[in-house]
């Protein structure tokens, strides 16, 4: 298993659940965490959760990824603050459920900006910052729902259409940069909102129920791929509940 240890970790959607979760977690385990949220309160929360919780420090950054020009913005400020990036995690996006048709316009066009447009420009921009580390990966956390029939039933279409655009873009990415490790997570639906390291954190969960899976058992398999050595590149993590827990 290789290290996080001195990594420079880039990670999006970091002000509230998996995504604060994640980054307390990369924290713990050595990693230089640059974390950005949609607003600069969320995020500089989030650096002083880390702080009580792992001791590690963590810089925090405003970011509205449905923003072209915040993307520039943060990207801009990231080249002030780090020579490169070792780690891009896209963690930011825009949930939609219910009935397709009765979801406003603004809301469809503001989950496309974000999942889709902004994950692309995001990652277009940090190209030059990875390209200076010697062992770069980008990750995207997507869902099961951007995998061809699946059958979650929550999401509405224009949801499942967004993730579908960001497993394209990182198979295409894939082929494009070989010398990076391109990483798809695709969690199914699972509890999100636990703080790293709280009780409810080790907490099993009840076998037998439609939601045994946890941002504890995620941020785990997302450790466990970004530790693999270089020569093993786990490129689809696909995630499932399992009914007997």
């Amino acid at each position: 298993m290789g290290t996080l240890n001195g990594k420079t970790v880039i990670i999006t959607g970091a002000g509230r659940s998996t995504g604060r979760a994640l980054a307390a977690a990369l924290a713990d385990h050595g990693a230089g965490i640059h974390l950005s949220a949609r607003g600069k309160a969320q995020a500089e929360d989030t650096c002083r959760f880390i702080k009580d919780v792992t001791g590690s420090s963590a810089t925090a950054y405003s970011c509205d990824i449905a923003d072209p020009d915040c993307i520039r913005q943060f990207v801009l400020d990231l080249k002030a603050t780090t020579p490169k990036i070792d780690i891009l995690i896209n963690s930011a996006a825009v949930w939609l459920s219910g009935s397709f048709e009765a979801t406003d316009d603004d809301h469809l066009i503001t989950a496309v900006n974000s999942t889709v447009t902004g994950t692309i420009l995001l990652t277009k921009h940090c190209l030059p910052l990875l390209e200076m580390s010697e062992e770069p990966d980008i990750m995207t956390i997507v869902s099961k729902s951007g995998l061809a029939l699946d059958g979650q039933s929550e999401p509405n279409a224009a949801y499942h259409a967004t993730k579908s655009a960001q497993t394209a873009f990182m198979n295409r990415l894939r082929q494009t940069h070989p010398h990076i490790r391109v990483m798809s997570v695709f969690p199914p639906d699972f509890e999100s909102d636990l703080e790293y390291k709280s009780s409810a954190w080790f907490k099993r969960p009840s076998p037998g129920t439609n939601r045994t899976m946890t941002a504890r058992h995620v941020v785990e398999a997302i450790l466990f791929a970004l530790e693999q050595e270089r020569i093993c590149s786990v490129e689809s993590l696909v995630l499932g509940n399992s009914a007997s827990g």
